[in-house]
């Protein structure tokens, strides 16, 4: 791994030995001095994250032809992101069609794994070349294996998090508890509450992901038989109520007192 200006917090160059894939991790801010690096490979994926300490909240997977110019249009039309992780080569490694497979894994592999939510609406559907998935599935297990040593696990479906103060719904029979984290601004739904199979999810892709996920197209009132943990309070909502949901006034405490109450209030008090 390389530091540009010794910096561990800037932009990094990284390689693994006997690979010729080129990890960048970019910060939004460091955009411009990263696009004068000399020598980078433009062809590969990339993830555009909201990340903080190595917290995903939000995950956007894509493909570039472009190398590092690619981030240009996605600083200008996407204000999520704080940082960019690229894994570039040559056309030689990566033909075109390898190029279009893997950008598709990346997107499906982000819109079904992961404590996250992502701004990928749209899955890809190439033609898959038989002779090269193996080339495909390389690319993709080196990908995850490098972004983990990064500090960024795509495949945490269930995280471990320091919670406070419990917090439940009620709403159309369907009971579920859960716990919310300050710190990180997660909600971790509990093992033994009721999932509303029956009520839709609109548009929430990370909610209808981990409900696939788990029970796998079953209908009707389900129980969770184990914890899981979202990016959000109003995810974690969908998740179990199904439609769309204000989390931050849907869960409420034992006295009543909604999430929004108990903290946004709280904080603007203190203000």
């Amino acid at each position: 791994m390389r530091l540009i200006d010794n910096d561990p917090d800037g932009i990094r160059i990284c390689w693994v030995e006997g690979e010729s894939l080129v990890t960048i991790v970019v910060p939004r801010d460091k955009l411009t001095e990263a696009k004068q690096l000399p020598d980078m490979p433009e062809r590969g994926v990339y993830y555009l994250l909201d990340e903080d300490h190595g917290v995903l909240s939000r995950v956007y997977a894509g493909q570039t032809t472009q190398g590092l110019a690619r981030l240009e249009a996605h600083k200008a039309k996407k204000e999520f992101w704080n940082k960019a992780v690229m894994f570039l080569d040559s056309d030689i490694n990566i033909d075109r069609d390898v190029l279009d497979v893997l950008e598709a894994k990346t997107i499906d592999f982000v819109r079904r794994n992961g404590s996250y939510e992502t701004d990928n609406t749209y899955l890809p559907s190439p033609h898959v070349n038989p002779y090269k998935e193996q080339r495909v599935e390389e690319l993709h297990k080196s990908i995850l294996f490098r972004m983990k040593v990064l500090g960024y696990d795509l495949n945490r479906l269930e995280s471990i998090v320091h919670v406070s103060e419990g917090f439940h719904t009620k709403k159309n029979g369907i009971a579920a508890t859960g716990k919310y984290d300050k710190e990180t601004g997660r909600f971790t739904v509990f093992a033994g509450s009721d999932v509303d199979l029956g009520h839709g999810i609109i548009k929430n892709l990370r909610a209808i992901a981990a409900r696939e996920h788990l029970f796998k197209g079953r209908t009707g009132k389900a129980k969770l038989d184990r914890d899981i943990t979202f990016a959000s309070p109003s995810t974690a909502a969908v998740f179990v109520l199904g439609g769309s949901q204000n989390g931050w006034t849907e869960w409420v405490d034992d006295q009543g007192k909604t999430l929004d109450e108990v903290y946004r209030n709280k904080e603007h008090m203190n203000e």
